[in-house]
């Protein structure tokens, strides 16, 4: 088997011209995939970012209330103290939040507004880029926005039809659809409703965010209890299904077109070594042998193609994240999987297909031709 291996490779590198147009070939084609399917990834990593990145162990919203995107929750005040009178909870806090809109007066986005506690800072950003946390009266900017919108620390931007002094700003908050913004608690009581959204809830040491969500769900049953983890997942489903149609669309026009090119690259490749076959033919190689070599020299070509796809595709995620801040591009594990498991499939397939022609190959016209 390793000598049939060795054959195909040295088979395929013989014209390391030709050899080096297959393999930018199949990359090249994988790459489309990659960057599609990573785009997709981090749009999804981005909009649970929130709830990835809070302290919070579990999560307590309004009754059948599951994400934040889409959603409104409103509970009473008092629902902060009935969590913390649970057994196991560290402590409990409550967290303000609505839709809204950035406006510099030149220039808006969608936002999320959320209102937390300064002094605590458990419902804020995890991080701040500059300047400080908000007072009253003052906002927080996801960096990424205000770089888009113009808006320096000390300007005054509309949110929730009040105007605020920008007070820093923070980091990990905008995606391709919305931005976040933080305001003091106070504000935004003022502003729009004395309820709170959510309530962020942490564990008392030795107890998993599991075993407590089971009990503040059971100590609050009118509320919708889920642990972290749950909580960003939801997050991230609701928006992978009203973009996962045109997604698809994408991903598997994109997936076809590079099968079809990986296809035909391999076809070709071994439609233009007949004469090298007929060689090993002539020496006693029957069927089997040169149909491993086929798919020797297509696994070769496929396995080192999809290597150049996945650096290519890296880089350009580097250049487009920093070209655009606010788009993302994650190329996973199991896209890389899934693309070359799919790449060697049909390379292989492809690369059989003229294995009739192999086969059929006179010996002596090998012989003859390469003379």
């Amino acid at each position: 088997m390793a000598g049939r291996v060795s054959l195909a490779r040295r088979n395929l590198f013989q014209d390391r011209r030709r050899a080096v147009l297959a393999v930018s070939g199949v990359g090249a084609s994988l790459v489309l995939v990659l960057v599609l399917n990573g785009i997709f990834a981090g749009a999804m990593r981005q909009v649970s970012a929130y709830m990835r990145n809070s302290p919070a162990d579990v999560f307590v919203a309004q009754q059948d209330v599951r994400t934040m995107h889409m959603s409104q929750s409103a509970l009473p005040p008092e629902t902060v103290e009935r969590v913390r009178d649970v057994e196991g909870v560290a402590w409990a806090e409550g967290l303000r939040y609505t839709n809204s809109i950035v406006d510099t007066g030149d220039s808006q986005r969608i936002t999320y507004v959320f209102g937390y506690d300064v002094t605590t800072g458990r419902g804020g950003p995890r991080r701040l880029s500059a300047g400080q946390p908000p007072g009253e009266g003052e906002v927080l900017v996801d960096d990424v926005a205000a770089d888009e919108l113009g808006i320096d620390i000390g300007d005054t931007v509309t949110v929730m039809g009040a105007p605020f002094r920008v007070s820093g700003t923070s980091t990990d908050g905008t995606n391709i659809v919305n931005t976040t913004v933080y305001i003091h608690t106070e504000d935004f009581a003022r502003l729009h409703s004395d309820s709170i959204a959510y309530v962020l809830v942490g564990a008392e040491p030795g107890v998993a965010s599991d075993d407590l969500a089971s009990l503040v769900a059971a100590a609050l049953p009118e509320t919708t209890v889920q642990t972290r983890a749950a909580f960003a997942r939801e997050e991230a489903n609701v928006v992978r299904d009203m973009a996962a149609d045109v997604m698809k669309i994408m991903t598997v026009i994109g997936f076809l077109i590079a099968l079809a090119v990986v296809g035909l690259t391999l076809f070709t490749a071994t439609l233009a070594k007949l004469r090298e076959y007929g060689v090993v033919k002539a020496l006693g190689a029957g069927p089997s042998r040169l149909a491993m070599m086929v798919l020797a020299q297509a696994v070769w070509s496929v396995a080192l193609g999809l290597g150049f796809a996945v650096v290519v595709a890296v880089a350009l995620g580097g250049a487009i994240g920093a070209l655009t801040p606010n788009v993302t591009v994650l190329i996973q594990p199991g896209s890389v999987l899934r693309t070359g498991t799919g790449a060697l499939v049909v390379g292989g397939l492809a690369a059989l297909l003229p294995l009739r022609r192999v086969l059929r190959v006179d010996p002596a016209t090998a012989f003859r031709r390469s003379s």
